[in-house]
């Protein structure tokens, strides 16, 4: 992994990625972990100074964040992050249970010894991190994050469809930047999760009428935990009635 400049917190670029390529997975882990907020302006020169990156390939990476819908571009106006909404947000989780649980199916149905392992790995992680954060009262991080994340991909990953594992890698970044600007508490994110390990084992053990139950509650507890957040809603209100002046400022 190169870095751009001297600054140790320039952009990283890991092996086989071009600049673009860096900038567009950097700025995603930007706007899906809220340091970006809903409606900012991406102005193009302060992100060039913020990254330590030329306009051409920035404006190469912003433009496949619009493609994704976590970026607006807007004629002579430039690019901005995506708004939020609830009904974009209700869209999301019945998509997420729609796919996601079809997906389940077909891994109950397809998938292999690798798969089980990979299952059984990334549910063993998620629970340890889970548990040390809730024994110590700390704060979700992210490496919750990455293994809440590598979790709920694995027990999809066996359905053999690159396309649905596509859909839904989208699906995850979107309905993500919403429940981290939602700002769940630990607390309340473990009880959301305590269903994990029962999801995992009867993913495991090919009952798929379990899992599929299992994984649409737990989806749409989700889906009911952010549309209670006040936060969250107050964000979008901010958006939609804030000059994008004053959204940039808050965005930082």
């Amino acid at each position: 992994m190169t870095d751009l400049g001297a600054d140790p917190d320039a952009l990283l670029i890991e092996p086989g990625q071009t600049i673009a390529d860096a900038l567009r997975r950097t700025l995603r882990q930007d706007i899906v972990g809220g340091r970006l907020a809903p409606g900012a302006p991406l102005r193009t020169q302060v992100l060039c100074e913020e990254y330590r990156c030329s306009l051409a390939p920035l404006r190469e990476a912003l433009s496949g964040l619009a493609a994704e819908g976590l970026v607006v571009a807007a004629q002579q106006r430039g690019f901005r992050v995506a708004s939020i909404g609830r009904a974009e947000w209700s869209d999301l989780i019945e998509r997420r249970v729609e796919i996601e649980t079809r997906m389940l199916t077909l891994s109950i149905r397809h998938g292999d010894d690798a798969w089980e392992s990979d299952v059984v790995r990334c549910e063993h992680e998620f629970r340890l991190i889970s548990q040390r954060i809730l024994k110590r009262r700390g704060r979700i991080d992210e490496t919750w994050e990455a293994r809440h994340r590598a979790f709920h991909l694995s027990l999809v990953s066996g359905c053999g469809s690159p396309w649905l594992m596509r859909f839904c890698h989208s699906l995850y970044d979107h309905s993500d930047r919403y429940r981290r600007l939602a700002r769940i508490e630990p607390g309340a994110m473990g009880e959301l999760d305590a269903g994990e390990h029962e999801l995992a084992q009867a993913t495991l053990a090919r009952d798929r009428p379990l899992a599929q139950r299992l994984l649409r509650e737990h989806i749409e507890a989700i889906g009911n935990a952010v549309l209670a957040s006040e936060r969250l809603w107050a964000l979008a209100e901010f958006d939609v009635n804030t000059p994008p002046a004053f959204a940039a400022r808050a965005a930082r």
